[in-house]
């Protein structure tokens, strides 16, 4: 029979605030709970009996120990800001729903719509593509870059890069 060792309880990981009152031992369950799952993709009582948990720990706590174990086991994924690269291939490809964020940069509803007119800009000069609307996609994708908190030679290399990537119009 093979016997669970349980890290210490300063190595653990903090749990959230609202189960601070939680017992001592449904907050070791959790964790074996945890660690099983991520080891064979689910969780028998068998399990926890091996890990050291008696049967009438396993029925008073499995419940919450479970809900403990979903709780801490999901972690909290943040985009990264958008780097120079990035907005320039954002704005070549002019998507509504994937504006260009450096960092510092919420997405208010300005910042939106503004992006937004960009995007109508540009596909107006796919379909009809003649110098005015040429003209107008590159002042309304100035204008929103404005907008950003980035610097002025990252705003002009994002410019002439998307610049160099639209049709070209002759008369």
């Amino acid at each position: 029979m093979q016997q669970f060792i349980r890290p210490s309880s300063h190595s653990r990981p903090p749990f959230p605030d609202a189960f601070v009152e939680t017992h001592p031992r449904c907050l070791e369950m959790s964790e074996a709970m945890r660690d099983l799952y991520a080891v064979s993709g689910g969780v028998k009582p068998e399990d926890l009996i091996r890990a050291g948990f008696t049967s009438s720990e396993i029925v008073e706590f499995r419940d919450n120990a479970a809900r403990l174990a979903v709780l801490t086991s999901t972690k909290q994924l943040s985009i990264r800001p958008d780097l120079a690269e990035d907005m320039i291939e954002k704005a070549r490809h002019a998507a509504p729903n994937r504006l260009p964020l450096p960092a510092n940069a919420e997405p208010t509803r300005g910042l939106i719509q503004a992006w937004g007119e960009y995007c109508a800009a540009r596909g107006a000069l796919l379909l009809d593509p003649w110098p005015g609307q040429r003209e107008r996609c590159m002042a309304v994708l100035s204008s929103y870059l404005e907008s950003l908190p980035i610097f002025p030679a990252i705003r002009t290399s994002v410019l002439h890069a998307v610049e160099a990537t639209m049709p070209r119009v002759t008369q």
